[in-house]
Parts: structure tokens; C-alpha cells; sequence
């Protein structure tokens, strides 16, 4: 084959591939046609950053326009479309803020679709997120964390309080009362907080005590227990209570335990003085023999005034000889009033409201439970009977009173 029609060849085969590649592209262009008679699609752009965020019967939107300029309304729907809010959006050159607190919704999970829109009603493609309802089967679920006790001492409250299960949400308490001004004060006590310490309560007064709880780490509200009252019971102070005691005079290793300590006669057995032992480090000690002479119904006690309560008289010990022969020995006791009964009288006598008998076999520890019914004055101390010819003693370190309820 010559040059010649080789070269004719190339340009009719060149010429009919171009005019096969046009009579495609129109076809393929009249299918496009059948399908955008009406003009090209137009989306706005679509919601960034997209958060939802759990509440009380209600639930927090929030999200990002980061680029589009023509955004001009933002809808939030849930109920698969069947409802949903509009919210205006004025953009600006930068990066514009969705929030949006969505109100009234039944307790339950939730899935929202956000879509932006243009003044046109063009619309974004929609971005979706779940959020979380809670209401009043939630609220029901709550309890509130255990109060131990309440230990009131002057307008000084300490509160002891229990541990909770913290994937309950739990995440402190609050405690509203009043202070010595008159004015209500509020206390945050965190969970891993055990004891509080209310150094201006007003003594006589009633504090509320609540719960609070975060159903999750989204949620933008804070749930509370019902509020709880209560009546804190001032603390019987005793005073000079504990080693060293002090006396009020002394004659070389023995005195007279100082106010309030009352001591009777009886108790004096050294010369005019007994009750407070130098020689045992300034503690509590009614002693006799070893050359001392008999100690006959001996009394030491104090009075202090008492709130209808249930309490406990903790007496703690450093050694004792004391035993239980029905005609001698001794008592740590309560009694109603201002003194106590005989020795022969106290497991009888109806103003005593609690005693223990000292004993060498004993532990060095007496706790002795007590209830007072009516506010009154009480009487706490011990009582002794130590015949001639019996070396008897009881080295005593501290007195205490505890409020239980």
C-alpha cells in the first residue's frame, strides 16, 4: 500500500472516532436533561461538630456553621420527622454556634437530625445524633447517702457520712442551714467526702440534707434527692474531762478535782483531799487503805443540761482493784437531776438512767446507753463504797458523753 492511501486511511479512521465520541456525549447530555428540567441541585452546607446533650425532660443541641454564607434557618427533628424546631441563623465571617434547648420531651433515648437551609429552602444533608431523656422514673431510682451521725458541740456541727455506689451517678450532697447570723448557707459535700464540719451552726436549728446526681457526663442537669431534716442534739460538754485533770487543791500527791467536778466529803479521805492523784500524772482516782481511811458513799460527779436523745457515756480507765461484793465497791452511773443516789440505791433508784459496775475483770473501756425523754439536767460520775481494811483504787483517764440519735 502506498504512502499515500495509508495516510488517507489514518485521517477517515481519526474523523469517524471523533464523530462517534460526539454522537455519545449528546445522548448521554440528553440523559441528564430528563432528569434536571428544573435546574441543578443546590445544598447548603450541613451542621459541624454536632453534640447532644442529656437533661431533665429536656435535651441540649449543639453544633458548628463552619463555611456556608447562605445559611439562613436551622431545623432539629426527632420522631422520625414528625417533629422538630426551628432556629434562625444570622451568619457571620467566621465560625457561627447552634444551641438550641429542646423542652417537654418524655423520659427516653432519643435520635436527631439537623439540617441547615438557604433563603431558597435549599437544604443540607442531614446529621444526626442521640441524646438522652430523664424524668421521673429516673428521680425514683435516687436515694439519698446514709447520715451516720450529728455531733453538735456549742454552734460546732460534724457531720459523718456512708459511702454509695458511685456508678449511680452520685457526686456529692448538699447541706442548707442556718447560721448564727440567721441566714441560710448552703455546703457542696463532695462523694469522697466522709466528715463535714459546720463551725457556725446555729444550735437548736434544723438542716435539710439532699443527694445530687449526674445521670451521665452530658447531662446539663444536676438531679436532687428529696431534702431530709435534721434536728442536730447539742452535746452534753463535760469539762476538765480528761488527763491531765486539774484540781481546784492539793496537798502533796492528793487534791480536789477542780469545777465542775462536785465531790463529797466522803472522797476526801486524805486529810481533806482525794479525788484528783498526783502521783498516777493529775488523773482521776478515788482511793483508799494503804494507810488512807475508808471511803463510805463517795460521790464525784458534774451536772450538765440534756436534749431528748439517745446517748452514750464512754469512760475509759488505766487499771482498777474494784470487785462486786454486794456491800463494797463502785459504779460509773447517770442519773436524772443534779446528784446521785447512794451507793445502795443506784440499781434501784428511778432517776438513774444508766450504770455499770467497775470491775478488775472488766474491760478498760465502759460504754454505758442512756435515754433522756425531756430536756433535763443529768448527773455523771461515780459512786463508791470502800469499807475499812480494803486497799481499793481506780486510775480513770477520760469521761465522754456521745450522742447515738
Amino acid at each position: 500500500m502506498s504512502n499515500i492511501i495509508k495516510k488517507y486511511f489514518w485521517q477517515a479512521f481519526v474523523m469517524l472516532a471523533i464523530v462517534i465520541a460526539i454522537s455519545a456525549c449528546t445522548k448521554m447530555d440528553d440523559g441528564y436533561k430528563e432528569f434536571l428540567e428544573g435546574g441543578e441541585i443546590s445544598y447548603t452546607g450541613k451542621i459541624d461538630s454536632l453534640k447532644v446533650y442529656s437533661g431533665k425532660n429536656r435535651v441540649k443541641v449543639e453544633g458548628l456553621f463552619m463555611s456556608d454564607p447562605k445559611i439562613t434557618e436551622c431545623r432539629v427533628f426527632w420522631n422520625n420527622g414528625e417533629d422538630f424546631v426551628s432556629v434562625p441563623v444570622n451568619r457571620t465571617n467566621g465560625v457561627d454556634t447552634l444551641e438550641v434547648i429542646i423542652d417537654n420531651l418524655e423520659e427516653n433515648i432519643y435520635s436527631f437530625d439537623v439540617r441547615t437551609y438557604d433563603a431558597l429552602g435549599n437544604e443540607s444533608v442531614s446529621v444526626s445524633g442521640i441524646g438522652s431523656v430523664y424524668g421521673e422514673r429516673y428521680q425514683n431510682s435516687l436515694y439519698s447517702r446514709p447520715v451516720y451521725s450529728n455531733v453538735l458541740v456549742g454552734n460546732e456541727l460534724e457531720v459523718k457520712l456512708g459511702d454509695m455506689d458511685l456508678s449511680s451517678g452520685v457526686i456529692g450532697s448538699e447541706i442548707v442551714y442556718t447560721n448564727q447570723s440567721d441566714e441560710e448557707s448552703k455546703i457542696f459535700v463532695p462523694i469522697d467526702s466522709f466528715t463535714q464540719k459546720i463551725p457556725d451552726f446555729k444550735a437548736g436549728s434544723i438542716y435539710s440534707f439532699s443527694t445530687l446526681f449526674l445521670p451521665d457526663e452530658t447531662s446539663i442537669d444536676t438531679f436532687y434527692t428529696t431534702p431530709i431534716e435534721y434536728k442536730p442534739v447539742p452535746t452534753p460538754v463535760l469539762g476538765n474531762a480528761a488527763i491531765p485533770f486539774k484540781a481546784e487543791s492539793t496537798s502533796g500527791r492528793w487534791g480536789v478535782l477542780a469545777a465542775p467536778w462536785i465531790s463529797n466529803d466522803a472522797v476526801k479521805n486524805h486529810n481533806g483531799y482525794g479525788g484528783w492523784d498526783e502521783w498516777n500524772g493529775n488523773i482521776f482516782n478515788i482511793e483508799s487503805g494503804w494507810g488512807a481511811a475508808p471511803v463510805i458513799n463517795g460521790k464525784i460527779y458534774q451536772v450538765v443540761a440534756a436534749e431528748p436523745a439517745t446517748y452514750q457515756l464512754k469512760v475509759v480507765i488505766r487499771d482498777t482493784n474494784h470487785d462486786a461484793t454486794a456491800d463494797r465497791g463502785a459504779y460509773f452511773m447517770i442519773a436524772q437531776g443534779d446528784g446521785l443516789p447512794d451507793f445502795v440505791n443506784v440499781e434501784t433508784a428511778p432517776e438513774v438512767l444508766g450504770y455499770k459496775r467497775i470491775l478488775s475483770t472488766s474491760s478498760l473501756e465502759y460504754l454505758i446507753t442512756f435515754t433522756v425523754d425531756a430536756p433535763t439536767n443529768i448527773s455523771v460520775g461515780q459512786v463508791t463504797t470502800q469499807p475499812e481494811g480494803f486497799n481499793r483504787y481506780c486510775n480513770i483517764r477520760s469521761w465522754e458523753i456521745i450522742v447515738v440519735n
